[in-house]
């Protein structure tokens, strides 16, 4: 009976060891992330979907790692919390950079992107700027010229013309060529000049040429002044960082954007977060901010459809990957999971689904 007792509590311990539920369960891992669309939406002020989160969530089941979501209030925190080992993993949009894989590591890349300026809608451009800088002048410039050459030619086969059916140009030279010259600005403009019509068969040949000629000029003219009108209404003259130089600019502190304006000596307004500079963009505050290109071209197309615009090309390009503590167990599991989600089309799928095509 004793053998038999003893034999019963040496199961019992070996599976309280082994199989016991204290430790057959892996600790749950504690996923960092901030508010970040398209890479991260929030419901009810809690995780609920979006780019990084759907790539993670896809890793974590093939991987069957259980997990928590900890949101935390700015990114800088985050990196902070990544650094002390205080959470498993991070995803956003966080940026690979040789400055802070010094501290922790980093996932294969997740998304190519860059930096992105935000304006206000109808910010205040230049007029003339836009029109020098559409090509409309020059346009204007050369309808002028060819004014003078066709009121030069017409005004010479005019002149001393005896009885002529409307004597309207002028023998002498200044009075003559001035008429010439408003007879086919009228031309241009109006598309006729009902009461006086050239005598010779050369001039009237170059008055048919110069009115269908017009046409085209008018036409582009107006299609120019049109373009830079509507542009006006959309930019605020800032098309690269090199036009901030002088504006009021705000961007997030602790951030590759603050180290890239510290590089070019922009000077900026700082804040905690990205979401408070875009607040105080639309509250007028500022005259521009930089974001990172997918999650400022995402809010200038969504929330801030009508307010916000995205200008300019992205600049200073980065690759976004998934931020774990040096050493992490996970760092070799996670890179291998998603070379596969990528090569079996997965990754495809995901990126259409948040960035299009």
């Amino acid at each position: 009976m004793k053998k038999i007792l003893l034999n019963s509590f040496l199961v019992l311990t070996l599976w309280f060891v082994f199989e016991g539920p204290a430790f057959s369960q892996t600790p749950r891992l504690k996923i960092g992330t901030v508010h970040r669309e398209p890479f991260v939406f929030l419901k009810n002020n809690r995780v609920a979907d979006g780019f990084s989160v759907e790539l993670w969530e896809e890793i974590a089941a093939r991987k069957n790692l259980e997990f928590d979501w900890q949101l935390i209030e700015t990114f800088p925190q985050m990196l902070e919390k990544v650094e002390r080992s205080e959470i498993d993993l991070a995803i956003a949009n966080i940026s690979i950079t040789s400055d802070r894989e010094k501290t922790m590591d980093f996932s294969q890349p997740i998304y190519d992107s860059g930096l992105q300026i935000l304006v206000p809608k109808g910010g205040g451009a230049s007029l003339m700027k836009i029109i020098w800088d559409s090509g409309l002048l020059m346009i204007v410039g050369f309808a002028v010229l060819v004014l003078l050459a066709i009121a030069h030619i017409l005004w010479f086969f005019e002149r001393n013309v005896k009885g002529a059916r409307h004597d309207y140009f002028r023998d002498d030279y200044f009075g003559g060529v001035w008429d010439a010259f408003w007879w086919a600005f009228i031309i241009m403009t109006m598309g006729g000049f009902e009461k006086e019509v050239p005598h010779t068969k050369l001039s009237r040949a170059l008055a048919m040429f110069w009115i269908i000629t017009s046409l085209f000029f008018i036409s582009t003219i107006t299609a120019k002044i049109t373009t830079s009108l509507t542009v006006s209404e959309l930019t605020s003259g800032i098309n690269s960082y090199k036009d901030l130089f002088g504006k009021k600019v705000g961007l997030a502190r602790a951030t590759t954007i603050s180290r890239f304006a510290d590089s070019v000596g922009l000077p900026y307004v700082e804040y905690d977060d990205y979401l408070q500079a875009v607040a105080a963009l639309e509250a007028g505050e500022l005259d521009a901010i930089i974001g990172g290109a997918a999650t400022a071209q995402y809010y200038a197309r969504n929330a801030g459809a009508g307010k916000i615009i995205a200008v300019g090309d992205v600049f200073a390009p980065d690759k976004i990957g998934m931020a774990m503590p040096e050493n992490s167990p996970l760092y070799e599991g996670i890179n291998q999971t998603l070379l596969e989600i990528k090569e079996d089309g997965t990754y495809a799928k995901l990126r259409k689904k948040y960035f299009g095509r």
